[in-house]
């Protein structure tokens, strides 16, 4: 019933997990790989408004396929591995494995095999994300930010944020806005594409908002014990949203577009190749000397402290 959503042996993919023990492809000089997991009660609840299987597998592969983008590589092959109560039906299942593998197929990666086991306890999925750089230095990395250089964000934020709130409070979408809220914490859509992009566009510090903008650049900036200061009025804001709700965007908010910073000529580079593409890339502050989070508005510069999830907190 599965096996369709898995890719048979190709002149890459040389033998599929589901024919043999372990999958085996053609190796990569330079080796890309992640893994992530959602956890049912934790990422998503089963009860909400419009839930269903589907548009969870494509959410699982989505933030997968996020880091592979983050760090501006391909993504080739996936392993997925899910724990599910036996009590589930076999169209949910199905679902869940077609949402995977549509994800999957419109990045051409492609589904080498994974792991089915059952549980008592909450669902969850694991998907394990095999990619490939072009080589070891042409890489999105959280380190080398240097004062002076611009950063940059693809896309909208807040609109993730906005539709959890929305979910949690158990109520449907009335609207269009808050359908593409909605949308954007159900069924992100990974900025592959936009990372090889700034790549070849000369950035090399970057990663994904997958925990809200500060946290993310947080990640950015503590490496090298650099600050950042962001103009909250040039925050790129997702439709439907107002300028007062402009904390969604900062806060907590599961994005996954791309925060990358550079210096200013090859960040304009970067948008022109990307406006090609109708991905905008906004510049929204400065790389600084100074440590910590700035948020600047108006006459008022606010430092923040932590932003943003943090696992285990």
């Amino acid at each position: 019933m599965l096996r369709r959503y898995l890719d048979p042996p190709s002149r890459d993919l040389l033998v599929p997990a589901p024919f043999d023990d372990a999958a085996l492809w053609r190796g990569d000089r330079f080796v890309v790989a992640t893994v992530d997991t959602l956890v049912e009660g934790i990422d998503f609840r089963l009860d909400w408004p419009g839930f269903d299987f589907q548009t969870l597998g494509r959410r699982l592969m989505a933030i997968n396929l996020s880091d592979i983008a983050a760090m501006g590589a391909q993504p080739r092959h996936a392993l997925v591995s899910l724990c599910l109560r036996p009590q589930m039906l076999a169209a949910e299942v199905t679902a869940l494995f077609r949402g995977v593998a549509q994800q999957a197929g419109r990045f051409r990666c492609t589904i080498a095999g994974g792991d089915l086991s059952a549980t008592t306890g909450p669902i969850m999925g694991t998907v394990t994300v095999i990619g490939q750089a072009a080589s070891a230095t042409a890489i999105l990395k959280r380190s080398g930010a240097r004062p002076g250089w611009q950063i940059g964000v693809t896309g909208t934020l807040g609109g993730a944020a906005a539709g959890l709130r929305l979910l949690e409070s158990r109520h449907s979408p009335a609207s269009r806005f808050e359908r593409q809220w909605v949308k954007a914490q159900l069924d992100p859509l990974p900025r592959v594409v936009a990372g090889q992009v700034l790549v070849r566009n000369g950035i090399r510090c970057g990663g994904d908002i997958s925990d809200g903008l500060v946290r993310d650049l947080e990640k950015l900036t503590d490496v090298d014990r650099v600050g950042a200061t962001i103009d909250v009025d040039r925050l790129p804001l997702a439709p439907g949203l107002t300028r007062d709700q402009w904390s969604l965007a900062v806060a907590d908010s599961e994005d996954f577009e791309l925060v990358c910073a550079g210096p200013a000529s090859r960040m304009a580079a970067a948008q022109q190749a990307l406006r090609a593409l109708a991905i905008p890339l906004t510049v929204i502050g400065a790389i600084d000397a100074q440590h910590g989070i700035r948020l600047h508005r108006g006459s008022r510069v606010e430092t923040i402290e932590h932003g943003g999830y943090q696992h285990f907190r």
